[in-house]
This record gives structure tokens, sequence and C-alpha cells, in this order.
């Protein structure tokens, strides 16, 4: 009984128009937390029968190629629509550290080796040197492990990406299923009109 309510909510706050008819939505956990307080969090996709909608923080791109993240109340109209991907991102900052490190332990080594700048210190360079190699084989692991995987939604004017770990698994393959399926009935269409 309370889902026609929370699709009356949906249609009334969110859609657009009115007459939209709604098919599914992904993160229902964000969109009920959505209507009920108005504020935006993580990301969800709400899809009707005329529009993807958007709303939480997304990675957006205009040319494909450098994402931001944001906070975004986004309409991408199925006329717009191109097609979607998969698109695994990893953190670049724990790489850097893992490279800075990696060289800051031998450089340290070397740098004493050289200079003779522990004798009159408290602090080993070796122990340093080690200490170095170990952080960056732990920023290493760490970048190797963290990694997010972004449904990106192509449209005419750039990509949205949508971040999966925000949606539960099964909200985000009913949203894939219809928008494969509406891709399917455009391609469909030419070829239905060839034959006749």
């Amino acid at each position: 009984m309370a889902k026609p309510i929370q699709e009356e909510q949906i249609r009334g706050e969110i859609f657009l128009e009115n007459d939209e008819k709604y098919l599914c939505a992904a993160g229902s956990s964000q969109l009920r937390s959505y209507l009920k307080n108005g504020r935006l969090g993580k990301c969800f996709a709400v899809l009707s029968d005329r529009a993807v909608y958007c709303k939480g923080k997304c990675a957006v791109s205009r040319d494909r190629r450098s994402y931001q993240m944001k906070k975004t109340d986004f309409r991408l109209d199925l006329q717009e629509f191109q097609g979607m991907k998969y698109m695994p991102q990893r953190n670049q900052v724990l790489l850097s550290l893992a490279f800075f490190f990696l060289l800051l332990g031998p450089v340290l080594v070397l740098l004493d080796k050289l200079t003779h700048f522990s004798e009159g210190l408290v602090i080993n360079p070796m122990l340093d040197g080690a200490i170095c190699l170990l952080l960056a084989g732990v920023f290493f692991l760490l970048y190797s492990i963290h990694r997010k995987t972004l449904l990106e939604l192509i449209h005419t004017n750039g990509s949205l990406g949508l971040d999966l770990r925000a949606m539960p698994e099964k909200e985000a393959r009913l949203l894939i299923r219809y928008l494969k399926a509406y891709l399917s009935s455009l391609n469909g269409e030419p070829e239905a009109a060839a034959r006749e």
C-alpha cells in the first residue's frame, strides 16, 4: 500500500511532467531519504518512460575524459540517451603516494651514504628507508583494493557516472535492463521499417 503513495510522491517531487510513468528506481534508500528531508546525498536514479533522473553525488563529464564528482540534479531525456557502460575507477592519489614513498626510501639511504647526515642525529636512515618502502607497499595495496565502479550513462552532451556501490545490485540491474531494452527498441525500429 505504501508503494503507490511513494510513486505519487515521486511524480510530484521528481518528475518534470505529471503524466510520466514511473518504471524503476536505483538507490531506493537514498530516494526515500531525499523524499523525506529534501537533501541530496549519495547518488540515485529514477527512470520514467521519458527520462532518467539522476540526483545526488555523481561523476559528470562533458567530454567523457575528465570526470568531476558533483552533487547533481540532472534530467536525461531518453531521446538524448546514447548508451551505457561500466567504468572502473581507482584513487590515483594512493598510487602517487606509493611511488613517492618507493622513491623516498632509497633516496634517504643514498643521501646518508653520500653526506653522512645521520652521524649527529638520533634517526637511522636505514630504518627510515625500510619504513618508506613499507608505506609504499601499504599504499599500493590500498590502491589495488579500493576500486569503485561507475555506471556511465552516455548522452549527447557528455556523460554521467552513477556509483554502483551506493545502489543495491538488484535495483541497478533492473535499471540497466530497462535502459538496454530502450536501446534495443531504438535499434530494432529501423530494422522493422526496412522489412516492411
